[in-house]
Protein backbone atom coordinates (compact mmCIF):
# COMPACT_ATOMS: atom_id res chain seq x y z
CA UNK A 1 0.00 0.00 0.00
CA UNK A 2 1.50 3.59 -0.82
CA UNK A 3 1.77 5.30 2.53
CA UNK A 4 0.49 8.31 0.78
CA UNK A 5 -3.29 6.52 0.38
CA UNK A 6 -5.50 6.17 3.15
CA UNK A 7 -7.71 3.52 3.19
CA UNK A 8 -11.43 4.01 2.56
CA UNK A 9 -12.89 3.18 5.67
CA UNK A 10 -10.22 6.18 7.81
CA UNK A 11 -11.02 8.49 4.98
CA UNK A 12 -15.02 7.95 5.56
CA UNK A 13 -14.00 8.11 9.39
CA UNK A 14 -12.57 11.43 9.45
CA UNK A 15 -15.19 12.83 7.12
CA UNK A 16 -18.01 11.54 9.38
CA UNK A 17 -16.07 12.90 12.64
CA UNK A 18 -15.68 16.46 10.88
CA UNK A 19 -19.44 16.62 9.90
CA UNK A 20 -20.15 15.86 13.23
CA UNK A 21 -18.32 18.77 14.56
CA UNK A 22 -19.44 21.06 12.16
CA UNK A 23 -23.20 20.29 13.10
CA UNK A 24 -21.91 21.11 16.33
CA UNK A 25 -20.66 24.03 15.46
CA UNK A 26 -23.59 25.19 13.61
CA UNK A 27 -21.82 25.37 10.60
CA UNK A 28 -23.71 23.73 7.37
CA UNK A 29 -20.87 20.72 6.53
CA UNK A 30 -17.30 19.29 7.83
CA UNK A 31 -15.64 20.33 4.52
CA UNK A 32 -16.87 24.55 5.45
CA UNK A 33 -15.86 23.81 8.98
CA UNK A 34 -12.69 22.27 7.99
CA UNK A 35 -11.64 25.18 5.14
CA UNK A 36 -12.98 27.74 7.62
CA UNK A 37 -11.19 26.92 10.41
CA UNK A 38 -8.34 29.47 11.13
CA UNK A 39 -4.71 29.24 13.10
CA UNK A 40 -5.60 30.41 17.05
CA UNK A 41 -4.72 33.84 17.31
CA UNK A 42 -1.47 35.05 19.23
CA UNK A 43 -2.10 35.77 22.80
CA UNK A 44 -2.54 39.17 23.60
CA UNK A 45 0.38 40.97 25.43
CA UNK A 46 -0.49 41.41 28.89
CA UNK A 47 -0.61 44.31 30.82
CA UNK A 48 2.40 46.90 30.66
CA UNK A 49 4.38 46.62 33.38
CA UNK A 50 3.63 48.62 36.43
CA UNK A 51 6.03 51.30 37.36
CA UNK A 52 7.30 50.38 41.10
CA UNK A 53 6.45 52.70 43.70
CA UNK A 54 7.57 53.31 47.45
CA UNK A 55 5.79 54.63 50.14
CA UNK A 56 7.49 55.72 53.64
CA UNK A 57 5.48 57.03 56.57
CA UNK A 58 6.46 59.22 59.32
CA UNK A 59 4.88 60.95 62.53
CA UNK A 60 5.47 63.82 64.34
CA UNK A 61 3.24 65.66 67.12
CA UNK A 62 1.26 68.18 66.61
CA UNK A 63 2.38 71.36 68.37
CA UNK A 64 -0.09 72.62 71.03
CA UNK A 65 -2.31 69.67 70.89
CA UNK A 66 -4.23 68.74 74.43
CA UNK A 67 -5.22 65.57 73.17
CA UNK A 68 -1.79 63.85 72.09
CA UNK A 69 -2.75 64.58 68.38
CA UNK A 70 -0.29 63.20 65.73
CA UNK A 71 0.42 63.87 61.96
CA UNK A 72 1.08 61.00 59.85
CA UNK A 73 2.72 61.90 56.74
CA UNK A 74 3.75 59.76 54.00
CA UNK A 75 5.61 60.33 50.57
CA UNK A 76 4.45 58.15 47.32
CA UNK A 77 7.71 58.07 45.05
CA UNK A 78 8.50 56.31 42.03
CA UNK A 79 12.12 56.69 40.67
CA UNK A 80 12.63 59.23 43.54
CA UNK A 81 10.09 61.66 42.34
CA UNK A 82 6.66 62.02 44.30
CA UNK A 83 3.35 60.68 42.84
CA UNK A 84 0.78 63.32 42.87
CA UNK A 85 -3.08 62.91 42.39
CA UNK A 86 -3.17 59.12 44.10
CA UNK A 87 -5.43 58.04 46.39
CA UNK A 88 -3.50 56.26 49.93
CA UNK A 89 -5.22 54.71 52.35
CA UNK A 90 -4.44 55.07 56.02
CA UNK A 91 -4.73 51.74 57.80
CA UNK A 92 -4.72 51.05 62.06
CA UNK A 93 -4.62 48.61 64.05
CA UNK A 94 -4.72 47.48 67.79
CA UNK A 95 -4.32 44.97 70.44
CA UNK A 96 -3.51 41.34 70.21
CA UNK A 97 -5.25 39.88 67.62
CA UNK A 98 -4.57 42.75 64.96
CA UNK A 99 -6.46 43.43 61.51
CA UNK A 100 -5.78 45.89 59.58
CA UNK A 101 -9.04 48.73 59.17
CA UNK A 102 -9.16 51.66 56.75
CA UNK A 103 -9.16 54.38 58.97
CA UNK A 104 -9.03 57.33 56.27
CA UNK A 105 -8.18 58.20 52.50
CA UNK A 106 -6.52 60.82 50.98
CA UNK A 107 -5.10 62.28 47.94
CA UNK A 108 -1.05 62.90 47.35
CA UNK A 109 -0.29 66.73 47.03
CA UNK A 110 1.94 67.98 43.75
CA UNK A 111 5.03 66.52 45.97
CA UNK A 112 3.74 63.23 46.52
CA UNK A 113 2.97 63.68 50.35
CA UNK A 114 -0.01 62.41 52.26
CA UNK A 115 -1.05 63.90 55.93
CA UNK A 116 -3.56 62.72 58.20
CA UNK A 117 -3.90 63.85 61.96
CA UNK A 118 -4.61 61.25 64.17
CA UNK A 119 -5.18 61.08 68.34
CA UNK A 120 -4.69 57.11 69.27
CA UNK A 121 -6.25 56.47 73.23
CA UNK A 122 -4.12 53.46 73.40
CA UNK A 123 -1.13 52.07 71.60
CA UNK A 124 -2.12 51.95 67.88
CA UNK A 125 0.13 50.89 65.18
CA UNK A 126 -0.19 52.68 61.28
CA UNK A 127 0.51 51.99 58.03
CA UNK A 128 -0.18 53.33 54.81
CA UNK A 129 -1.04 51.55 51.58
CA UNK A 130 -1.21 52.40 47.70
CA UNK A 131 -3.56 50.22 45.77
CA UNK A 132 -1.42 50.71 42.50
CA UNK A 133 -3.50 52.24 39.31
CA UNK A 134 -2.70 51.19 35.49
CA UNK A 135 0.67 53.22 35.58
CA UNK A 136 2.31 52.94 38.98
CA UNK A 137 2.41 49.17 41.41
CA UNK A 138 1.12 49.28 44.79
CA UNK A 139 2.84 49.47 47.78
CA UNK A 140 2.84 49.42 51.27
CA UNK A 141 4.82 51.75 54.26
CA UNK A 142 6.63 50.21 56.66
CA UNK A 143 4.41 50.03 60.45
CA UNK A 144 4.70 52.82 63.08
CA UNK A 145 3.50 52.78 66.72
CA UNK A 146 1.70 55.54 68.62
CA UNK A 147 1.15 55.44 72.41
Amino acid sequence: MNANRVPTGTRAAVVVVAGLAALALGVGSGAAALASASPRPHPKPGPAKLEPTKLSIRNKAIAHSRHHAVNITGLLSADDMGVANETVDLEARLGLRPHWHLIAVAITGADGKVTFAVAPRVKTQYQLVFLGDSHFGPSESNVITLR
